[in-house]
């Protein structure tokens, strides 16, 4: 793919894929996903596009796109060395429409999300425990910088076995990723949630424990019989 198209928005923006995530109405506007594999035999990508669907804040009390969020989280992880989609192109413009906006990030293949991994329960305890090794590795990166995901259910977690004893894990769906005032803060907002999940879809209790340990060992601090409550909906 050559750099004129990686820096084209109307390329991005036209570019014919499947549908993985149909446009949807939320916030004002339309936001949906595609895969888009522009070179065949070359790297695959997902495009966002986004019209309309704006957050707002005291910085941008009249709204920005919600990817301009979500580029800065992935921008971010990329720099704290935190596996997440390879960011390729960002750009958000306004016409007399509103607001556009394109993500672009490279196809994260062969993963799959901890809940379809949890729902098919078909790994060994040898291999979950590489999965909730390596999740709890990456997510210490991050949260020993002082951020949080924000968003952090098992949807939002890729994982992928590499071998018995090893694997990788992804975090996506970044639009929420913002600093708090401690590591073990930002700790405890993010496994609140993902534990609080994960344990209804098959998460076992010394998986958590297994992660908690791994933060103990980095320097952070958890309350451990804060996040082993059942989770209250």
């Amino acid at each position: 793919m050559s750099e004129a198209l990686q820096g084209d928005f109307d390329f991005w923006w036209q570019a014919p894929g499947e549908w993985v995530e149909p446009p949807n109405e939320r916030k004002g506007g339309l936001s949906g996903v595609r895969f888009v594999s522009p070179d065949p035999g070359g790297p695959a990508y997902y495009v966002k596009i986004q019209h309309g669907h704006l957050f707002r804040s005291l910085r941008y009390p009249l709204g920005r796109p919600t990817t301009v969020r979500e580029w800065q989280g992935l921008r971010r992880c990329q720099a704290l060395g935190v596996n997440a989609p390879q960011p390729v192109f960002f750009k958000a413009r306004k016409s007399g429409q509103g607001w556009q906006a394109v993500m672009v990030t490279e196809a994260l293949l062969c993963y799959q999300s901890l809940q379809a991994m949890l729902a098919a329960d078909d790994h060994s305890p040898e291999q979950r425990s590489a999965i909730f090794t390596a999740l709890a590795e990456n997510l210490v990166r991050l949260h020993r910088s002082g951020y949080k995901h924000g968003h952090l259910y098992p949807k939002e977690v890729l994982v992928r076995l590499e071998d018995d004893k090893r694997a990788s894990t992804a975090l996506v769906d970044l639009e929420k990723c913002q600093r708090r005032p401690s590591g073990h803060l930002a700790a405890m907002r993010d496994l609140t949630r993902l534990f609080g999940d994960a344990r209804s879809m098959g998460m076992h209790d010394d998986e958590c424990h297994l992660m908690m340990d791994i933060y103990r060992d980095s320097g952070i601090t958890l309350d451990r019989a804060r996040l082993m409550l059942p989770r209250v909906r």
